[in-house]
């Protein structure tokens, strides 16, 4: 009897511990991160499949963004909801003005790759390939 005890205690004590589960705030972090995710996504295949024409590389980036507002608005309820868990006694308002400040960088830096993607693929079909100056 006292063997198998020992040997119980021997086995719970060799176990790993069971993995503590995740809190309220990490699991709506991992959202938030998902959504963020899914919105530089939106941008960046945007930026990448747009149509050029001859307008200004900033003209088609906000037209990519825009596009993707639907997956923006999501990202800000739930960066709303992130900062409503670490503070509860902010007005819902509150929670509101510092996400927008929040997906505000987030978009600025976005729309910013997004410009300079759509001007690299501007300028490299305005450039004439390299057989074509041979040629001239």
């Amino acid at each position: 009897m006292k063997r198998a005890l020992l040997l119980g205690l021997a086995l719970a004590a060799c176990s790993p511990p069971a993995p503590p589960k995740p809190t309220e705030g990490a699991a709506q972090k991992a959202i938030m991160e998902k959504a963020n995710a899914a919105y530089a996504k939106c941008i960046a295949d945007g930026a990448a499949s747009i149509a050029l024409g001859d307008e200004p590389a900033g003209s088609i980036g906000d037209r990519v963004v825009i596009a993707c507002k639907p997956l923006r608005n999501t990202l800000m309820a739930d960066v709303i909801a992130f900062h409503q868990i670490g503070h509860p006694k902010f007005s819902i308002a509150q929670s509101k003005a510092v996400a927008e400040a929040s997906v505000a960088t987030i978009e600025d830096e976005l729309r910013q790759q997004t410009v300079l993607t759509l001007f690299r693929r501007q300028s490299a079909t305005a450039a004439p390939s390299a057989p074509e100056k041979a040629a001239k």
